[in-house]
């Protein structure tokens, strides 16, 4: 029953070609991005995973095919959103910050907790999260953030300003200097 619903749709050969010459060249990218968003990178491949499945079903209404990544990019973003409003909803606790283990085997958070900026990053709302990992690690313009988030470029922008104003105060706190 599940392999039914999961199967694709119906699809030529050249169009599940196609879908994978696209996207296939955006998956690295994508997991460092879900990465960096969440935070943890079992939930990262789950969140791609996700995305990918929601791309595969909305390949045949693609309108622009020149814009598949930024398409399969604001997929990935609302899938990480999802995860993270449904984290907060969650009242799971993580033995690993309960037991304060050096080494949890999770690439992502162990590099950010190692990193001051990384555990900076856990003190900004997921809004905010999302646009300095989409400008900072992505390496996207504000305009470009606006669109991938489906917000006014000047929201984009507010949106960084106040999360390097606590990223500035969360450094200038644990004795890091901000500049």
């Amino acid at each position: 029953m599940v392999e039914a619903q999961l199967a694709p749709k119906p699809a030529t050969v050249s169009t599940a070609a196609s879908f994978s010459t696209e996207i296939e060249g955006e998956l690295a990218a994508a997991y460092r991005l879900a990465g960096y968003i969440l935070g943890d990178a079992v939930e990262a491949q789950d969140a791609v995973q996700e995305a990918l499945e929601r791309a595969w079903n909305g390949w045949p209404k693609l309108r622009n095919p020149d814009a598949v990544k930024a398409w399969f990019g604001r997929i990935l973003i609302n899938v990480c959103k999802t995860r993270l409003a449904a984290r907060r909803r969650a009242s799971v606790r993580d033995l690993n910050e309960d037991l304060d283990l050096a080494d949890s085997g999770d690439a992502f958070r162990d590099s950010l907790l190692r990193d001051a900026v990384g555990r900076a990053l856990s003190e900004l709302t997921d809004d905010q999260r999302i646009v300095i990992v989409l400008r900072f690690w992505g390496r996207l313009s504000m305009p470009e953030i606006g669109e991938r988030l489906g917000i006014p470029e000047g929201t984009a922008k507010s949106r960084q300003h106040y999360a390097l104003e606590t990223l500035r105060r969360a450094l200038e706190r644990d004795g890091e200097d901000p500049r």
